[in-house]
């Protein structure tokens, strides 16, 4: 009678969160948001996600999660709303799944709770309002979940189809990161689904050959059309997809060291230790405010699903759920515990969902077993750690008010007490859980409320308050929004295009690109702004061997672009024999230097005479 109702306001409060004032962010990440510009001028810019639809060079993931935004400006106008709206949506569709998934076996309460969890936490709440792939690979992981559930239950062939889908496109969305959930349904398929050892082979070989299918098709694709017909790859140092996949979205991100070119250009006062890897790396200052409130609640979960796991429902589905979540969670959680120093803070999202469903199973165990003592202890180390845990971030940041910090932990410890007590009639269980829920939910919702009122924009948002830790990533960003580093603030934000720049680019019609520059986010600044393709040099972080300094040359020679926008502080960054700093030193060798609006420009019709 009440479930329906409690589950549309978690739905309702879960879409205000996410979409108002969404249109602070503008155009977020410029980077992602030029591509989609450029989708929608050029059917095969779309095709490739290329940066501008010049297709000089392509973003640094496949296209998918482009193709969605793409779709979505085509019926809301392209606009910050347009792009974000699909990211929001993705969101609210990932925390309904989670209800579905744990609601399937468990009771309502616990499925609610899970739902909850999910959609208060910061990092998901920031990213369903930002325009990363990341909500709409989660959303493809969870479907996975969902469809090897029915799977299990059901014998069908068409939900383990639907699996090898989903993970092909998660595949697709954001690479190797789309794979983490895989071992875990594999796994959970062929222990719990109900029928013979040789039909569930079977079936997960069909699964398995849609995955690759599904997940290969545009990135073989891609490698197999001749270099010169098509936009660099970018983040390849070989112009090839594969490597792209295997290389920097795959064992550079967790094997990746200080001696990355991205890494080195970060300040020695933000980098004092080799590596901040470990068990405990994301409850430190960088990744506390993203994931860090529940994860000590997640933790001390696992050990009660495990131990208690004759306490859990009988069926297969209810087994094989447990499984997957603490699997999927206990993997992610040690990938990014230990992967190398090129991890972003984002990249906890994708330790959401299997958070939230840990929590929703071990929730569940106590909802049906709270009799016992010992479910009643652990339920109250749980309420008790996630209480300190807030304590402990909420006072790690400025901004938080001192009473409002301790109340919380007072809230915490009324709740475990009363948890640990067996209330002696109903009204009085209803209220301790309503406690220890408010206890658990109070520091992410708080955060998460916040990032509403924060414009975020760039390669690496952040949520919370301001760090007081100096050598914490949200100090390093802020530093860089009031150009400390001027060159971090080109990589991360892009220059602001100033008005006598965009109007020569807007007048370039007779070129290709109306300019070239380094640092992709400018690039990507100026094209959103004057509507006309900028090639970003060098790609994403300048590194990239595109386009050689010959066919800059050439295309110069051919008259296909038009403009030149030095970007010295930049270009202090980078190797003197880098592609982009050979590219710049001929411009200035050969080329006449003017000033609009009180910033450099070379006009590339303009050779020093």
């Amino acid at each position: 009678m009440w479930e329906r109702p409690a589950l549309l306001i978690v739905l309702v409060l879960n879409s205000i969160l996410y979409f108002w004032n969404l249109g602070i962010n503008g155009w977020a990440n410029y980077f992602y948001s030029a591509a989609v510009q450029s989708g929608t001028k050029s059917v095969a810019s779309a095709f490739f996600g290329s940066s501008d639809w010049g297709n000089s060079i392509t973003v640094d993931k496949p296209p998918l999660s482009l193709w969605v935004m793409e779709i979505s400006t085509n019926v809301l106008g392209f606009t910050p709303i347009g792009i974000l709206a699909p990211q929001a949506i993705m969101g609210i569709a990932s925390t309904l799944l989670i209800y579905v998934i744990v609601r399937k076996n468990f009771p309502a309460i616990s499925a609610l709770f899970a739902a909850a969890v999910f959609f208060t936490t910061p990092i998901v709440t920031l990213m369903s309002r930002y325009n990363n792939p990341d909500p709409l690979m989660l959303l493809l992981m969870l479907v996975s979940v969902y469809a090897v559930q029915h799977a299990i239950e059901s014998n069908r062939l068409r939900y383990l189809i639907l699996t090898g889908i989903a993970v092909g496109l998660a595949f697709m969305t954001k690479q190797l990161q789309g794979l983490l959930v895989l071992p875990s349904v594999s796994v959970a398929y062929l222990f719990w689904g109900n029928s013979t050892w040789y039909r569930r082979l079977k079936n997960a070989a069909i699964s398995g050959a849609v995955m690759l299918f599904t997940g290969g098709l545009w990135m073989t694709v891609v490698d197999l059309i001749p270099a010169d017909m098509r936009p660099y790859v970018g983040g390849s140092h070989s112009n090839s997809v594969l490597e792209l996949t295997l290389a920097y979205n795959g064992l550079d991100r967790i094997v990746g060291t200080e001696d990355a070119s991205v890494a080195n250009l970060i300040p020695e006062q933000f980098r004092q230790v080799d590596s901040d890897a470990g068990l405990t790396r994301l409850l430190n200052a960088n990744y506390g405010q993203e994931i860090g409130w529940m994860l000590p609640a997640a933790i001390i979960g696992i050990p009660l699903i495990v131990l208690g796991w004759r306490l859990l429902p009988p069926k297969r589905g209810a087994r094989a759920l447990a499984f997957m979540a603490v699997t999927w969670f206990l993997g992610t959680y040690l990938v990014l515990s230990f992967m190398g120093n090129q991890i972003h803070t984002y990249y906890t999202e994708a330790l959401s969902a299997p958070l939230a469903l840990t929590l929703g199973v071990a929730s569940a165990i106590y909802v049906q077993h709270h009799r016992l003592l010992v479910v009643r202890v652990v339920a109250a180390v749980v309420i008790l750690a996630t209480a300190v845990c807030t304590w402990l971030i909420l006072s790690s940041v400025v901004g938080w008010p001192e009473w409002l910090v301790n109340a919380i932990m007072l809230l915490g410890a009324l709740g475990a007490a009363l948890a640990v007590v067996r209330p002696p009639v109903r009204w009085l269980e209803v209220g301790a859980a309503s406690v220890a829920v408010a206890t658990m939910l109070a520091g992410p919702l708080l955060t998460s409320t916040l990032n509403t009122t924060l414009p975020q924009n760039g390669s690496n948002p952040v949520s919370g308050q301001l760090s007081k830790s100096r050598a914490s990533i949200n100090r390093f960003l802020d530093d860089m929004k009031h150009g400390d580093p001027e060159w971090a603030y080109d990589v991360a934000f892009g220059q602001m295009p100033n008005t006598a720049i965009l109007d020569k680019l807007t007048a370039s019609k007779a070129c290709l690109w109306a300019a070239a520059t380094t640092a992709s986010q400018t690039a990507a600044r100026l094209q959103l702004e004057a509507g006309r393709p900028v090639m970003p040099l060098g790609g994403f972080a300048g590194s990239d061997p595109s386009p050689t300094l010959q066919a800059f040359k050439d295309q110069v020679e051919n008259g296909k672009i038009c403009y030149f926008l030095p970007q010295d502080e930049f270009l202090a960054t980078q190797s003197k024999t880098s592609t982009v700093s050979g590219i710049s030193d001929w411009v200035k060798g050969h080329f006449e230097l003017e000033m609009a609006g009180g910033q450099a420009i070379y006009d590339l019709s303009r050779r020093i005479e």
